[in-house]
């Protein structure tokens, strides 16, 4: 290696810097991904670069840079190594003024198998460039070049963006939100090319399961049309379905061309299990018109270094979350009943989940950074998901819209009105804008539904919306329910741990705390699995006595258990629905009863 000095000749054109990395797996079963980052045509004498706390679509800061090991750099042209200073947790200062290239060498710890984090082991590699990538934080809209580098020949590369040609596993990102936005999975992998609307598609497979790619690519295909009919188009070239089979978990995350999905691989048979996952495919591919395109107007342009606050995800991910519902029953995936019964379900866990009268809808979304991500034994008790509530809140405004204009008009008139205002010029919407659009479709004003249903805790009225449908909510009968307690239990490393209290609730006013060990009623030994069939043995107004481990501990608490709450709901037709409640039932369904 030669010495050399670069000395600057003044320039009176400022050139455009050229950005490229590199992404190498020489051993994946270390979990290290190896990345360089090589800057040319930089004419300051200092280059910062950045890396991302978040990734658009998770709602949470998760300190990426705590995954990367071993940040270099050097002069590109000779190979020393330049100075460089950790300005922050996420942040570092390169001096570079006897150079005008770059090269930044990094490793990223890899063995978090999520859908938005990374993932690199002896049989694949999948990463999220929030997760994995540097930026120039003046330089965020300049193109950016990717090869991939596996470490055997076989490996082969699935990711939205498009090919560089003649360069093998190259790609290019037109800025640094496009390459963000688009994951990598590197490995062997399947992968089912398919057609709809005369759009190429892309299904890619890795784990081992039992899901049925044939049946898969059938019903993603209905999915894909029936969402498509309600826009009026697909807003993309080409698109994938990334689909990880994996030992546990559940979840998606969105992207502009592409969704990531991560469901238990042996979740695809039973077909409750497997129309959940149908639900999980329609959230996520709803995403790429709502969120992606239409978006409130705080993620217009994302801040990667810090939260980004908006009161607005109740429509962003609740009314997807409306529609994850409705889309397999439109799709004629599953019938009506099934999408009165997975409604069901949502309300059933809104109204059994007491943090429903503590935080408001729009304080939920707000709070999403610090809340939702974060669960603790407490949280049911402090907090609502603006998935559920706004879900809820997205059906009675549907239900609205539809008796108002006898279901010539319905939510899906405000999303192509989004659309067409907002998605298709990719411009950000403010709380107000939104309103507007609601209101010029149901014509009439929301201000006090929107202020009562995000704004404070007021219960939701379903049965005032759903009767003009002629349906009702009514309590799951058991006629062997057990009188109130407050707690749930289930058993952990040998032990029964009591995993949430009410904090209303006979047992959490009497001062059990989750953590606390399960022991005893009234001297009988007890666990988990036996608590409720014990508490069955009494009646609402009896004192029993709990004994627990508090912090290791003996402790008995006296306890008067409550009247029996119910656990679950259920949406059904009234006995005579009228005329009416049938043709508008009928609009919103296609089914007169149910």
């Amino acid at each position: 290696m030669t010495e050399a000095t670069i000395t600057r000749q003044p320039t009176t054109e400022k050139t455009q810097p050229q950005l490229f990395y590199e992404v190498s797996l020489p051993e994946p079963q270390t979990h290290l991904f190896h990345v360089q980052l090589q800057v040319e045509n930089w004419e300051a004498t200092t280059l910062d670069i950045h890396f991302p706390v978040w990734t658009p679509g998770s709602y949470v800061v998760r300190e990426y840079a705590r995954h990367i090991l071993g940040v270099t750099a050097y002069n590109a042209n000779n190979g020393e190594s330049l100075p460089r200073q950790k300005q922050s947790k996420n942040a570092w200062k390169i001096n570079t003024d006897q150079t005008n290239a770059v090269r930044i060498e990094y490793q990223v710890y890899a063995n978090e198998l999520t859908v938005r984090t990374n993932h690199l082991d002896a049989s694949h590699g999948y990463f999220n460039g929030a997760a994995l990538f540097f930026y120039l934080p003046n330089q965020k809209e300049t193109p950016l070049e990717i090869k991939i580098v596996p470490p055997a020949s076989n490996w082969k590369v699935t990711t939205p963006l498009p090919a560089v040609e003649g360069k093998t596993n190259t790609f290019i990102a037109d800025n640094f939100d496009t390459l963000v936005d688009s994951p990598f999975e590197i490995g062997t992998h399947d992968v089912y090319e398919f057609e709809v609307l005369d759009k190429p598609h892309q299904l890619a497979i890795w784990g081992k399961g039992n899901a049925n790619p044939k049946q898969l690519i059938e019903d993603i295909k209905k999915i894909v049309v029936t969402e498509a009919d309600i826009y009026g188009e697909l807003p993309y070239d080409r698109y994938i379905f990334l689909l990880h089979q994996a030992a546990s978990g559940f979840g998606g995350l969105e992207h502009k061309n592409c969704c990531c999905l991560i469901y238990p691989r042996f979740g695809f048979r039973a077909s409750d299990k497997y129309n959940r996952f149908l639900q999980l495919v329609a959230h996520e591919f709803f995403h790429l018109w709502n969120v992606k395109r239409i978006r409130p107007k705080a993620l217009e342009t994302f801040d990667y270094t810090q939260e980004n606050y908006t009161t607005a995800l109740w429509f962003a991910e609740g009314t997807t979350s409306y529609y994850d519902a409705l889309i397999p029953m439109r799709a004629g995936i599953y019938n009506a009943r099934t999408c009165l019964d997975n409604l069901g379900k949502d309300i059933s866990r809104y109204l059994t989940t007491p943090g429903r009268k503590v935080q408001p809808l729009a304080e939920s979304s707000f709070d999403a950074w610090i809340k939702l991500y974060r669960r603790d034994a407490n949280s049911d008790n402090n907090q609502v998901s603006y998935y559920l509530k706004g879900e809820l809140v997205s059906l009675l405004l549907d239900l609205l819209i539809r008796s108002r204009h006898k279901n010539e008009r319905s939510l899906d008139d405000v999303l192509r009105s989004l659309w067409e205002q907002f998605g298709k010029p990719e411009i950000g919407y403010t709380n107000e804008q939104l309103k507007s659009v609601l209101e010029s479709v149901a014509e009439t004003d929301l201000t006090a539904f929107l202020q009562t249903y995000l704004h404070t805790t007021e219960e939701l009225p379903f049965a005032e919306y759903l009767e003009p449908f002629g349906l009702q909510l009514t309590a799951a009968e058991d006629n062997d329910s057990a009188p109130y307690l407050g707690i749930k239990a289930a058993q952990e490393n040998g032990a029964n741990k009591i995993k949430f209290v009410d904090a209303e609730s006979p047992a959490g006013l009497a001062g059990v705390d989750a953590g606390d060990e399960l022991l005893a009623i009234d001297d009988i030994r007890v666990n988990a699995e036996q608590l409720s069939d014990r508490v069955k043995d009494y009646q609402a107004g009896d004192t029993i006595n709990l004994t627990v481990f508090h912090e290791d501990e003996l402790v008995t608490h006296r306890i008067t258990l409550a009247s029996s709450q119910p656990s679950s709901y259920q949406i059904s037709s009234i006995e005579e629905p009228t005329t009416e409640q049938k043709e508008l039932l009928f609009g919103w369904l296609g089914v007169t009863t149910v």
